[in-house]
């Protein structure tokens, strides 16, 4: 649920905008503020959860996330609506901050690959099938049943939790580094602010100069307040393993690559090839099959095999996917682009679990969440960077991509 609202709303906001008379640059921050608020808030929940029992908080964050979803779809004004996004949000990052902590309790080492397997799925489809569910809502019923379908979701989710999670105890007993949180969030919110907005205020401009500024300045401020603090938030020797390091890497660049492929494809779909928004999304269904095939094997093995092994695999054959994409015509049928999405699936599926597991075995369990929330915040940032390169590409391009008006498209991705 956390996942998928980060871009089934993509296909909803005309409608929003319709209804509400509202402009485009509000209705975008129905995007943002849910976006930002999870990249400030990652973090902060994963330190949390090693501090109280995190099956409750889980429950919690998932009943916040249900809350929220109901105040949107209830939203009488555009201002309201961002509000309770961001009210969403907040339990989009209990949720995102602990989810791979809990796998690494319960699941010992031996059978966590499998079970990161299943979370790739999860992440990887709800990444990927947001705009198909979306425009399936939208059409057929109203954009309200965006943020009501979460609702029975997240009702069945807390039961589970209650009836299948054991007590989680606490794992340590330490403050929480209010100050670490706010130069934190300052420095996470406008960084992700200069990328979003970059590309509409211009990579020149002076708002989005200031914001990188800003945030580099308070991300500063963090770090050193983080090396010098008995009790930090994020604790930056977890980055000295190796295994740690070059785990979070590959999910980064692996995620941002897949956002912005994600992200060009529907214009070449749509734009070009005059798909509805539904249509398209079905001729991308090849990606998360293939990951949900995939991801459970990739993780199984990688608690069995070298994880390098797939680790190295997996990048080259996302890397033949977007070669295969480097030269789509306008005529290409369904049954010629299937089995290119098909591989850069595979890709993704021999990296996420493997990654993850690799990751988060290579860290003390007592750290658990702040390397879960950690992860995911780069997560979100990727998808971010990811969206904005791809907006680069999209606008740096238009000009071959519509070429007078020839018949012949070519997209460089």
């Amino acid at each position: 649920m956390a996942v998928l609202d980060a871009s089934i709303l993509n296909i909803a906001l005309p409608s929003i905008m319709q209804d509400f008379n509202a402009k485009a640059t509000d209705v975008q921050w129905l995007l943002n503020a849910y976006l930002i608020t999870l990249v400030v808030l990652l973090i902060a929940f994963g330190r949390i959860g090693d501090m109280v029992r995190r099956d409750l908080l889980y429950s919690t964050g998932m009943a916040i996330f249900a809350f929220g979803s109901y105040l949107c779809a209830e939203s009488w004004n555009i201002t309201v609506f961002i509000i309770f996004r961001i009210i969403q949000a907040v339990g989009g990052a209990i949720v995102m901050g602990n989810s791979m902590a809990l796998i690494t309790e319960l699941f010992p080492p031996g059978k966590r690959g499998a079970a990161m397997g299943v979370q790739a799925i999860l992440v990887a489809s709800a990444f990927s099938l947001g705009p198909i569910l979306g425009g399936w809502l939208t059409t057929h019923l109203s954009w309200h049943w965006v943020f009501y379908i979460n609702i029975p979701v997240g009702v069945i989710g807390i039961t589970l939790a209650f009836l299948l999670l054991p007590p989680l105890g606490e794992k340590v007993k330490e403050p929480i580094d209010v100050m670490g949180l706010g130069l934190l969030a300052i420095g996470l919110g406008f960084f992700t602010l200069g990328i979003i907005k970059g590309q509409d205020w211009g990579w020149d401009s002076e708002k989005t100069i200031a914001s990188f500024l800003i945030a580099f300045s308070y991300l500063v401020a963090f770090i050193a307040r983080e090396i010098t603090y008995e009790y930090p938030l994020l604790d930056f020797s977890l980055f000295r393993i190796r295994n740690f390091f070059v785990g979070i890497l590959a999910l980064f660049i692996m995620m941002m690559g897949l956002a912005a492929t994600l992200f060009l494809l529907p214009f070449f779909l749509q734009g070009i090839k005059g798909l509805s928004a539904e249509e398209s999304g079905y001729w991308l269904l090849a990606i998360p099959i293939a990951i949900t095939i995939l991801a459970p094997v990739a993780g199984r093995l990688s608690d069995r095999l070298n994880p390098k092994i797939m680790m190295c695999i997996g990048p080259i054959v996302f890397s033949v996917g977007l070669h295969l994409l480097n030269d789509l015509d306008v005529d290409i049928k369904f049954w010629e682009l299937a089995p290119i999405f098909f591989v850069l699936g595979v890709g993704m599926a021999l990296v996420m679990p493997v990654a993850m597991n690799v990751t988060m075995t290579a860290i003390p369990q007592r750290k658990a969440g702040i390397a879960s929330g950690t992860i995911q915040t780069f997560n979100s940032l990727s998808q971010a960077m990811g969206v904005t390169f791809g907006g680069v590409l999209f606008t740096g391009k238009m000009n071959d991509l519509i070429p007078n008006g020839h018949v012949h498209i070519s997209i460089k991705l």
